[in-house]
C-alpha cells in the first residue's frame, strides 16, 4: 500500500507540470488504481503462472504499475513518448519496481528475447489493430488482456475465444492465445 500511495505523489506532481493524466486529482487517481486492479480477481488470468507481461502504450502507468506493484512477475512497459517513458522510469526507480523494465519504443518495434505470456493495454487501439501490432512479440500462447469502454463488443468481429469481464464503466476483453481470430 506504500508504493500505491507514494505512486499516486508522483503522478499528482508530474500531473501539475506534464499533463500525463486525465486522472487530475487524487480520487480520479485512486479509481484508476481500482481499475486497474480489478483484473486480480479474474481466475482466468491465472497471475501466478505469468512469466512476462508486456503493457502496450502504458502511458501514466495505468494498469501496468498498480499491477506491477501486486504481482511477482517480470513486465515490460512499452512507450513511445519520451515524456511518459522518463515518468514511466522515474516511478521504476522510486518504486522500488525492480520487476519493471520501460522501453521507449513503439510496439511494432520492439525486439524481445522472451515474448510475453500476457499482453495488457488501455484504451490504446481497436482491438483487431493492435493484435496486428503485436504480431512480431507474441507466441501462439500469448494472452491480451485489454481494458475497453462501452464499445468493446464493436471491435469483437473475428475474435473467436474471448471472454468479457465487467465492472462499472469498464470492459475487460480477455482473449486467450492459440485460438485469437478466424484466419
Amino acid at each position: 500500500m506504500k508504493r500505491l500511495e507514494k505512486y499516486i505523489e508522483i503522478l499528482e506532481k508530474w500531473n501539475k507540470i506534464h499533463s500525463l493524466s486525465g486522472a487530475k486529482n487524487r480520487k480520479s487517481i485512486e479509481e484508476n488504481i481500482k481499475d486497474s486492479l480489478k483484473p486480480l480477481e479474474f481466475q482466468e488470468l491465472e497471475w501466478e503462472k505469468q512469466r512476462l507481461i508486456l503493457d502496450v502504450g502504458s502511458g501514466n502507468g495505468f494498469p501496468a504499475i498498480p499491477l506491477a506493484i501486486m504481482l511477482n512477475v517480470p513486465f515490460i512497459l512499452c512507450e513511445p513518448n519520451a515524456k511518459k517513458a522518463a515518468f514511466l522510469h522515474t516511478l521504476k526507480v522510486e518504486l522500488g519496481l525492480e520487476n519493471v523494465e520501460v522501453m521507449r519504443s513503439r510496439v511494432q518495434d520492439l525486439e524481445l528475447k522472451i515474448k510475453p505470456s500476457l499482453i495488457t493495454s488501455r484504451a490504446l487501439l481497436g482491438t483487431l489493430d493492435l493484435l496486428l501490432l503485436c504480431e512480431n512479440i507474441k507466441e501462439p500462447s500469448t494472452s491480451f488482456l485489454l481494458f475497453k469502454g462501452s464499445k468493446v463488443k464493436e471491435e469483437l468481429e473475428g475474435l473467436i475465444k474471448y471472454k468479457i469481464y465487467n465492472y462499472s464503466y469498464r470492459n475487460y476483453l480477455f482473449l486467450q492465445g492459440e485460438s485469437l481470430c478466424n484466419g
